[in-house]
């Protein structure tokens, strides 16, 4: 998704992104779940970091945006994130739509094992919840259990094989029709694979219940954990979890980089986007990475897409706004209101060979026009980046696009 600049005064989000909002998304740099929050632990020995053999699952993205979760050969280990921790049941999509996305490798060279990845599980034995593994070489296992018993079951093995040897994106969609029924689509690398009615695949009845979770999400695991690696190595990155249904558009723009997750809906927004291209012929573009906790006070800011060797700063308001050309700068400000700058020792960055920099907040200094304040749950605060440029020869200064964070 990209956020479309509609006028001076008002700012929407592209139609693409209507209707679906991120709940759970794991980038894997840590355990973190950036938008949910979900109490997230590592069960055994997952790596978490980028792998030697199989590289960045998208590297125009960026380095920061592809770390995985592996399981190495024999069984290296999962993620469990709980559920019920602190509040209402997480991933109760009830009677809703629901989606997800992930990049995977299938380490078929490494290991020859045909299984191939396993990516989540959330249902106990037979009872409620969402499951998904690859098994065999033609054979992608999605299954969903409602909350209406055991004969009502979408356990359904989709005939297509999985790439090997390769990184590849993933998006499910499961829309649901009133009254039960609906569809299930796969994509794979943004292109469409297949569609198949979402019915109970033993009775052909409608699947009209709850879909609620029975027990803790594993990650990279399915049946409790014991077919976390099997004899199959594995990369998974950037899971993510939506409420609504992903459309075709939403499934290629993940796919191609133009879209993350974090761009639908949540508490994080990205707006403002893109932005004026900078004197490398892309929009420069800025991302938070860590918490959205305050307790936590583990959110970092990253600028990216920058000419070479740029210095710059990060600035932020409590107000979104769109100011063209302030001060002579190439760029749009979308930033209103009273505009804090991180200029403080050490905040000042540059970008360095790769035109990108990073700043580790600290939100209990959050800087604004009056002095120093601390971000607390509920507060919405926005963020951007400032840096300089040179355009034919003249130097002058650009902005990155913006994103609103809600911190929980």
């Amino acid at each position: 998704m990209r956020i479309l600049l509609l006028s001076a005064s008002m700012i929407a989000v592209s139609s693409s992104a209507l209707g679906q909002t991120c709940e759970h998304y794991w980038e894997f740099s840590s355990t973190t779940d950036q938008v949910g929050g979900l109490v997230t632990t590592q069960v055994g020995s997952p790596v978490l970091g980028v792998n030697a053999t199989y590289g960045e699952a998208f590297p125009g993205a960026g380095p920061s945006l592809n770390n995985l979760v592996n399981g190495t050969a024999g069984g290296g280990g999962h993620l469990e994130a709980s559920l019920s921790s602190g509040g209402p049941l997480a991933m109760d999509f009830g009677q809703d739509s629901f989606s997800f996305s992930y990049w995977a490798w299938d380490d078929f060279a490494g290991d020859g094992d045909a299984r191939g990845v396993r990516v989540f599980d959330n249902l106990l034995n037979t009872e409620e919840g969402i499951q998904l593994g690859t098994n065999l070489a033609n054979d992608w296992n999605f299954r969903v259990d409602d909350d209406q018993g055991a004969v009502h079951i979408y356990n359904v093995t989709f005939q297509y094989q999985a790439p090997r040897d390769q990184w590849y994106h993933v998006v499910g969609v499961v829309e649901r029709a009133p009254g039960g029924g609906g569809t299930t689509t796969l994509y794979v690398d943004g292109a469409m694979v297949m569609a198949i009615p979402f019915v109970d695949t033993q009775t052909g009845g409608a699947m009209a219940g709850n879909v609620a979770p029975t027990q803790d999400l594993l990650i990279g695991a399915i049946n409790g954990g014991s077919s976390a690696g099997g004899a199959q190595s594995q990369g998974l990155d950037d899971l993510a979890f939506y409420r609504g249904a992903l459309s075709a558009a939403d499934a290629s723009g993940l796919a191609s980089g133009a879209l993350r997750p974090l761009d639908f809906g949540g508490p994080v927004q990205r707006y403002c986007s893109p932005a004026v291209p900078n004197s490398t012929g892309a929009p420069g573009t800025v991302d938070a990475l860590g918490s959205l906790q305050a307790a936590a006070n583990a959110l970092t800011l990253e600028a990216s897409s920058l000419p070479a060797n740029a210095f710059g700063f990060f600035l932020t308001s409590q107000s979104q706004g769109q100011i063209a050309q302030p001060g002579g700068s190439q760029g749009v400000l979308c930033l209103g209101g009273g505009i804090g700058r991180y200029v403080g020792p050490g905040q000042i960055k540059n970008s360095g060979a790769g035109g990108v920099f990073q700043l580790a907040l600290d939100l209990t200094q959050t800087p604004t026009p009056t002095g120093l304040v601390t971000v607390v749950a509920g507060d919405t605060w926005n963020f951007t980046a400032w840096h300089r440029d040179a355009v034919g020869g003249s130097v002058t200064s650009n902005f990155t696009d913006a994103v609103s964070i809600t911190f929980q």
